[in-house]
């Protein structure tokens, strides 16, 4: 994550750079970003975008995106990633409270061929280990379009089935769930991006969970979230 502390240079965390390339993970004006070397994960379910509205920009323009997040009092960590297995790219910074960050697109994302369809982007505001996520508006000259929450999850392995379902967070507490909604109509194959649109959600902080199930196991991966939901 990349951070200010008590009025410190900006510091990245000590991802394994990909050596040789212009594109590395390292310190990039007010933001760390780049590719790096990871070792292949195990099974998992994982949140990959939270943003209002889909995520929309030109990676040939020469116009910044600017990422904001609406409604959010307090200062916001900003992560963008890679969808596709395989493909080890992040950009990390922190947005100010009602502030906004600039995203040159033509540093990394241009180069390594890295489109809208390609990456996802969120927030979180606390620690990283309990983070609560926000969602971030990100716009690139025109004006954004939907404000309706959508959230991105990816299983690592072909999902025969993926389920979610939320409940309200109060007093620091988890309360019982809603039922379960099918957040696919059809078998998806590893890496693939489940978009769930949470339009339904009322303002507030909320618990979300999430499972999938592949074909060879009746075991299903869970995915534990809590999620702010701004105001309209």
């Amino acid at each position: 994550m990349a951070y200010r502390a008590g009025g410190e240079e900006l510091r990245c965390d000590a991802l394994a750079r990909l050596q040789g390339s212009k594109s590395g993970y390292q310190k990039r004006g007010d933001r760390c970003e780049g590719l790096y070397v990871s070792k292949v994960g195990s099974r998992s379910l994982a949140a990959m975008s939270f943003t209002l509205g889909r995520l929309r920009f030109d990676p040939a323009s020469s116009v910044p995106a600017r990422v904001s997040a609406p409604g959010q009092p307090e200062a916001v960590n900003v992560r963008a990633v890679a969808i596709p297995l395989k493909t080890y790219y992040r950009m990390d910074a922190t947005l100010p409270a009602d502030g906004t960050l600039l995203w040159p697109l033509s540093d990394v994302v241009a180069p390594e061929g890295l489109t809208d369809r390609r990456i996802g982007i969120f927030g979180w505001k606390g620690r990283e280990e309990d983070a609560i996520l926000v969602p971030l508006r990100v716009t690139q000259g025109a004006a954004a379009g939907s404000r309706a929450p959508v959230l991105i999850i990816q299983a690592s392995f072909d999902a025969q089935k993926v389920k979610w379902r939320w409940g309200a967070f109060r007093d620091g507490r988890c309360s019982a769930s809603g039922p379960w909604h099918d957040a696919i109509e059809k078998p998806v194959t590893a890496g693939w991006p489940v978009a769930i649109e949470l339009s339904a959600l009322p303002a507030g902080t909320h618990c979300f969970e999430a499972v999938a199930q592949s074909g060879v196991s009746t075991e299903w991966s869970p995915l534990k979230l809590k999620l702010d939901i701004p105001k309209p």
